[in-house]
């Protein structure tokens, strides 16, 4: 079952007695501190990690509603160090990329300088990287749905935003015409009582 989504990005009628329950469920598990704007301590050494929290706490305040407390800090610090993390990954990869690209190159010029000498330590440098280069993907890919199951519980996809986002202010509809014809029926009604 999912989890149930903040009262203020319901979007569908509650009843007051519903409304009331969500709210008192809600402030029950309200710690009353709000995340603080700039990265916490534990992030203090890690430059990507820092730059995702300020980036996430930015969006964040833009909202109406709160959608993240106090409580959600440990699972937001985790967040931003696999975006940190996914990051490193990404620049290995492109590492081992160009050491598979630069030995390929030279077991070309190898073959075409008929240099049999060079193939076998070409052909294992080239093996290695492709090795590290499966690898690292394979390690960015876990990383990276790691980090979209917790952009789920923090309202950072698409879909878990789908129906949850507050309506922007409306104005109120005009009254039905049916009901204008009762009120003024109702009107009739009294005003015709009271002149007996």
């Amino acid at each position: 079952m999912p989890a149930p989504k903040p009262a203020n990005l319901i979007k569908r009628h509650e009843t007051a007695e519903e409304k009331s329950a969500r709210e008192s469920a809600e402030n029950a598990m309200n710690s009353g501190r709000q995340l603080p704007h700039e990265a916490p301590a534990r992030l203090a050494k890690h430059k990507v990690a820092a730059a995702a929290w300020r980036a996430m706490m930015r969006e964040y305040n833009a909202i109406e509603g709160v959608i993240v407390t106090r409580l959600d800090q440990d699972l937001m610090i985790d967040y931003c160090i696999l975006v940190e993390q996914a990051d490193e990954i990404d620049r290995l990869r492109k590492s081992a990329f160009s050491v598979w690209e630069v030995a390929s190159k030279e077991y070309a010029k190898a073959i075409l300088n008929k240099q049999p000498e060079d193939y076998l330590s070409l052909i294992t440098k080239i093996n290695d990287s492709f090795e590290n280069i499966i690898k690292l993907d394979g390690r960015a890919d876990r990383k990276r749905a790691l980090m979209l199951q917790i952009r789920q519980s923090l309202y950072l996809t698409p879909r878990s935003r789908a129906g949850a986002a507050p309506d922007p202010k409306e104005k109120e509809p005009p009254p039905d015409e049916l009901e204008q014809l009762l009120s003024e029926a109702n009107e009739i009604i009294s005003g015709g009582q009271g002149a007996q």
